[in-house]
């Protein structure tokens, strides 16, 4: 009996030294796929210093750019996991699993109209939040889209026809598949290779925005920006529900406070690149090539039996948010007719 005593009290104080103090520091970390100059990584270190100052320490979140925490294919399983509280993904890297989180990228789908999209983002947020909870455990912060995607060059572009059988770097299935239909060779490259890929010839171009183009240096590699102005990869700020829940009090009020800040300066980034991403690689030295009546419409074309194969798809969850987000680009563009 006074062994049994003896064990339990043993238990009793480890129980009690192990159990974490309502003023212990605790540690969050934030994974993002831009380098850290890109304005994603830039607004994650600000809100991470706001939860910071708001929790007077008792709350640090590390910020890990460049995939450097998790790749972005594998984000939405640690977020889900608990492996990290929270993660800026694009849609594309987690289609596979995920497909509805695609929607935006789709090839000429959501017109690039600054206001229209945020109306479109936060449409679609409730329904997001809904299939991501359900799902995977996993609270939505919120949605934004990065700008228009272009095609880069390493060789001179006057058409489609110069980009026949070019190793295109690509992201996502429907990007890649965008890509076969109009000529091109879609290679699968991690976002931290493409730049060493077109350096040593791997790869003869790649699809990404005029910022963060500029932002990982590609002007360096590339000096031909085809402008096709396709999509424009989503972004999900995706937080693990349990870490959410599991922080005291004053430190999860401090965090949902923090987030709508978080999310303004992401939306201000996608924002400020597509005014000032063109300016800054022509002042590198790129030059713009456009894109011709005739290409345009190949690309319409082939746009469009993208998504048409990508909605046969979908499951019901996944059509619902298709539906109300077609809905809502069908009425503005029947308005810009």
């Amino acid at each position: 009996m006074k062994r049994f005593s003896l064990l339990g009290l043993f238990l009793l104080c480890a129980a009690l030294m192990g159990a974490p103090s309502a003023h212990a520091q605790v540690n969050w970390t934030l994974g993002d796929v831009d380098a850290a100059s890109h304005w994603g990584p830039k607004a994650a270190t600000q809100f991470a210093a706001t939860v910071d100052k708001a929790t007077d320490g008792k709350l640090k979140i590390a910020v890990y750019p460049t995939e450097s925490l998790f790749k972005g294919k594998d984000s939405l399983d640690a977020v889900s996991k608990n492996l990290t509280a929270i993660y800026r993904v694009a849609g594309f890297h987690v289609a596979g699993e995920a497909q509805p989180l695609e929607l935006l990228d789709l090839p000429l789908f959501v017109p690039w109209d600054y206001e229209f999209r945020v109306k479109l983002w936060d449409a679609l947020t409730p329904a997001y939040r809904e299939y991501l909870a359900k799902n995977y455990g996993i609270y939505l912060a919120g949605i934004l889209q990065a700008e228009p995607r272009m095609i880069y060059t390493k060789t001179e572009i006057k058409s489609l026809a110069d980009l026949k059988g070019r190793k295109i770097r690509s992201a996502g299935p429907t990007e890649t598949e965008f890509s076969r239909l109009i000529g091109l060779t879609p290679v699968s490259v991690a976002p931290s290779e493409i730049y060493t890929g077109l350096q040593q010839g791997l790869l003869d171009g790649n699809w990404v925005a005029d910022a963060p183009h500029f932002f990982n240096k590609g002007y360096e590699v590339t000096k031909y920006i085809y402008d096709v102005g396709s999509a424009g990869a989503g972004f999900f700020v995706l937080v693990n529900q349990k870490a959410l829940d599991a922080l005291p009090a004053e430190s999860r009020k401090a965090v949902m406070d923090a987030l709508p800040g978080y999310l303004a300066e992401l939306r201000k980034g996608t924002h400020g690149g597509a005014t000032n991403g063109r300016q800054w690689l022509v002042k590198e030295g790129m030059t713009a090539v456009p894109v011709s009546p005739a290409d345009r419409e190949t690309m319409t074309k082939a746009a469009g039996t993208v998504v048409d194969n990508w909605v046969k798809r979908l499951k019901p969850d996944g059509r619902k948010i298709y539906d109300q987000a077609k809905a809502m680009i069908d009425e503005y563009n029947a308005k810009k007719k």
